[in-house]
């Protein structure tokens, strides 16, 4: 028996919960994933925003039932969903996710945590 689909607001919850576990303690003992931080801080805003997008019944800008990466932040934007500072946040956490999946140099530490920030504050803003 499969089990039923995820909606976008229990993905993004589950990405930022991934992400939170993935950051360094307060102690320092646990090694920072950054490239997975990166990577899931993303999605867990992407997956807030497309939420927000469905609940306004905003049409997928994608064929296969998504919303294109690349023009979300300001679609999202002009869908009321964002505000400017939001709509940049969501565009910083694309590139970082971009560079974490297919660029040589690795997200340091410190992009990592930053990505984690922005994220936890777009999701929280979003969905409660």
């Amino acid at each position: 028996m499969t089990a039923p689909p995820m909606e976008f607001d229990e993905k993004a919850r589950e990405n930022l919960e991934a992400v939170e576990r993935l950051r360094p303690s307060d102690d320092g003992s646990l090694l920072c994933l950054a490239n997975a931080v990166a990577n899931r801080a993303y999605y867990a805003a992407y997956h807030a925003v497309a939420h927000v997008a469905q609940q306004q019944r905003q049409a997928f800008t994608a064929e296969k039932n998504y919303y294109r990466h690349d023009e979300l932040p300001d679609d999202a934007a002009r869908w009321g969903i964002l505000d400017d500072t939001a709509r940049r946040d969501l565009r910083d956490l694309y590139g970082m996710r971009i560079k974490a999946d297919y660029q040589d140099d690795p997200v340091e530490f410190e992009e990592a945590e930053r990505m984690a920030v922005l994220a936890i504050k777009l999701v929280r803003g979003l969905l409660g």
